[in-house]
């Protein structure tokens, strides 16, 4: 199904809008060394690492903890998701409910699949930190004689990120709850990231460039679906 007019103009301003916050962090994170420099901030030279890495809210409440109140929860909305591909919700159109159901499984797997392929490490495995591996930006080759990393994007922070995508497809029921949707998301993953940071696991690029990659996959998605994105009421 084609977008409407509407739609498709929406569509286009978040294309230009991932367009340039997408160059806004290749700029910032390619060419300034903001990651090292604001992840020594959490490191502690003297004991050579990250104090907060087995601090108990940060890694047993905030990681193991979250982790698992998140995993119920995203069931459960997929869950509610698929009731409403088969038209049984009166608030959720169906395709609206392909596009929440599609997007919490593929930004997750993706994120989890772009962990495998781009070789980034945790701060705690960097050179500038105790670790074993130099610091490598996103469009730099990393040395093959490292052994990989797996911390790009941030998996934990998708967690939260992920339900940016019901801000889309709620947008025909209500643009303020839609609009609620994406804050709560954007909150949830800064949340997550942030105490991912503390401990040492990953850097601010991973965590924001997480979030851009789960609004661009929500968008994608609403256009793949022809998702409804006026308010109908």
């Amino acid at each position: 199904m084609a977008p409407t007019t509407g739609d498709a103009a929406w569509l286009r301003r978040q294309a230009l809008l991932l367009l340039v916050i997408g160059l806004l962090l290749l700029a910032l994170f390619e060419t300034l060394p903001l990651d090292v420099a604001l992840q020594r901030l959490f490191y502690d030279p003297v004991s050579g690492g990250f104090p907060g890495r087995h601090d108990w809210l940060l890694s047993d409440v905030l990681h193991t903890g979250a982790r698992q109140l998140l995993v119920v929860l995203g069931l459960a909305a997929l869950g509610l998701a698929l009731l409403g591909t088969r038209g049984w919700l009166t608030w959720l159109p169906p395709r609206n409910a392909w596009l929440a159901a599609a997007g919490m499984i593929v930004i997750l797997l993706g994120v989890a699949v772009l962990k495998a392929l781009t070789n980034r490490h945790c701060p705690w495995d960097v050179v500038d930190f105790g670790g074993y591996a130099p610091y490598v930006g996103l469009l730099e080759l990393p040395p093959a004689s490292i052994a990989p990393g797996a911390c790009f994007p941030a998996g934990h922070a998708s967690g939260g990120f992920v339900w940016m995508v019901w801000g889309v497809a709620l947008r025909p029921h209500s643009r303020r709850l839609a609009c609620a949707m994406v804050l709560l998301g954007l909150l949830l993953g800064a949340l997550l990231g942030g105490a991912q940071m503390l401990r040492g696991a990953h850097f601010l690029s991973h965590t924001l460039w997480t979030a851009w990659f789960a609004w661009a996959v929500s968008v994608a998605l609403a256009a793949l679906f022809g998702a409804g994105l006026r308010t109908l009421h």
